[in-house]
């Protein structure tokens, strides 16, 4: 019989509690919790207006995927952008990135020699743009800008989509061409760059830092441990340096001592010693680029197949180097990089359409669902108080509690930026009577303009703290309140 522990609610949401914030990603313990007031359970028939909005934030393959971060009152979001020099003609693509379906027919050899035509063809394309990094502090109360701040970068093959992570009045991210980058969270002053490990060609990485003490830590290849003050290399992990890692580390409290934990090539996922780098040992659960949660003495691995799926190892505080053991394994779900959520015993997961909750003591599924979007992917769950949350095509609300599944409302961001429900918002456009006089092709293109071209950036995450949702859409990012 396996023997693992698991702290008490009120032990285990203990940062939360005292910070309510949501300073780096997957909030203050990288379980995708908050704890929160009361939150309001249904949304008025015209829709909640939003608390504000900052335009022009462009998203996706022009300023990255990367998720807000909120922490004193303030929300600070990253971008990788690139802008057309003036005269600039970048050319066709002829070898534009083909997504795992599209590959069909083609072996590996000839996707192989068809990836470096591509790799070649962007690179040439890209000294027709200006690549920069974007800093920007907002208000979390009223989205006026606090401070601003933009440095010259690079081209890397998609955009690099880190969150920031904000600690000791510092701010952290990892930035294109493998460089890591602190900000004074103040007033945005850069007080250091980093070069860290590693050759550079085009290659992104999206894993965002985790900070416990003196030691910043991100997966760039392997992990890296920096120093706070100054981004000295204190050490660094024996993964692969060319692995393109878009997982982030999670911190482990055993007893005294903090261990670093990461996901890493080939499925592997690595401990760490925060103080000397020391590797306590390393097990293959099949994890993909999601982040893994530390619940307790608990680990959570999420892998990109079913195969692998949710795995749940017991870790040893009175013997950290101990290697963990399985507890249970849940195969009903799968993503390529979304991370799951932990809520006092229950995990709930996200793999494409299905949605589940499960037992976090023993794994048992205490529902499961199938949600009504198409194809999502990367975007993480987020919860707070009782209710949980999913941001992708719009909002879906969830209540957290009990064994049965309840979803509390389904809404989108329409193009004036209100949060208004599904049938609200058709009805609003007039889109069954548009439906009848005109076709359905038009309804369905008013329905596009109106409700999804202006909803969540997909593969983005969003942020809640005292009750305000930060989301990043397409274009913009929008903050609604929503406190009762």
């Amino acid at each position: 019989m396996i023997l693992f522990r698991f702290l008490p609610v009120a032990a285990l949401f203990w940062t939360s509690l005292v910070l309510a914030d949501w300073p780096q990603w997957r909030g203050p313990d990288r379980t995708g919790y908050v704890e929160s007031q009361q939150l309001i359970e249904s949304l008025p028939t015209d829709g909640l207006a939003p608390l504000w909005k900052f335009e022009a934030f462009p998203g996706g393959g022009s300023g990255g995927w990367s998720s807000p971060a909120i922490s004193d009152g303030r929300v600070y979001l990253y971008s990788h952008t690139k802008t057309k020099n003036a005269g600039a003609d970048p050319g066709e693509s002829k070898y534009p990135w083909l997504p795992p379906e599209k590959r069909v027919g083609m072996s590996d050899e000839e996707y192989a020699e068809y990836e470096v035509k591509r790799r070649d063809e962007n690179e040439r394309q890209a000294r027709a743009f200006r690549f920069d990094e974007r800093m920007v502090c907002l208000d979390l109360g009223s989205g006026e800008i606090v401070w601003d701040k933009t440095v010259e970068s690079t081209y890397t093959r998609f955009v690099q989509s880190g969150t920031p992570c904000v600690a000791g009045g510092r701010v952290f991210v990892l930035g294109a061409e493998r460089t890591a980058r602190c900000y004074d969270a103040e007033t945005g002053e850069v007080l250091w760059s980093r070069r860290l490990p590693g050759d550079f060609r085009d290659e992104f990485f999206a894993s965002s830092f985790v900070v416990d003490s003196d030691m910043a830590m991100v997966a760039c290849g392997p992990i890296v441990a920096l120093s706070t003050e100054d981004g000295k290399v204190q050490w660094q992990g024996d993964a692969p340096l060319d692995y393109q890692s878009h997982s982030s580390p999670a911190i482990w409290r055993a007893g005294d001592e903090s261990i670093a934990i990461v996901n890493t090539s080939g499925g592997a996922t690595q401990a760490y010693r925060v103080s000397d780098g020391e590797k306590l040992w390393e097990i293959s659960g099949g994890a993909g680029q999601s982040t893994p949660i530390v619940a307790g003495d608990v680990l959570l691995v999420y892998g990109s197949s079913r195969k692998n799926g949710l795995t749940a190892f017991s870790l040893s505080p009175e013997g950290p180097e101990k290697t963990p053991q399985q507890i249970w394994q849940f195969q009903r779900a799968a993503d390529s990089g979304s991370t799951p959520v932990v809520r006092g015993d229950s995990v709930f997961v996200q793999g494409e359409k299905r949605l589940a909750k499960v037992r976090l003591s023993d794994g048992e599924t205490l529902w499961q669902t199938t949600l009504n979007i198409s194809n999502p992917r990367y975007t993480s769950l987020i919860a707070a108080g009782d209710q949980l949350f999913y941001g992708w095509e719009g909002l879906h609300a969830f209540n957290a509690d009990g064994d049965d599944f309840e979803q509390l409302y389904e809404a989108r961001v329409d193009s004036e930026g209100m949060l208004i429900a599904d049938d609200d918002l058709r009805a609003k456009l007039g889109l069954d009577e548009l439906a009848r006089e005109d076709g359905l092709e038009k309804s369905e293109k008013l329905w596009q303009q109106k409700a999804v071209h202006s909803g969540p950036l997909n593969c983005s995450t969003p942020a809640l703290s005292d009750g305000r949702m930060v989301i990043r859409l397409r274009n913009a990012v929008v903050c609604y309140d929503l406190r009762l």
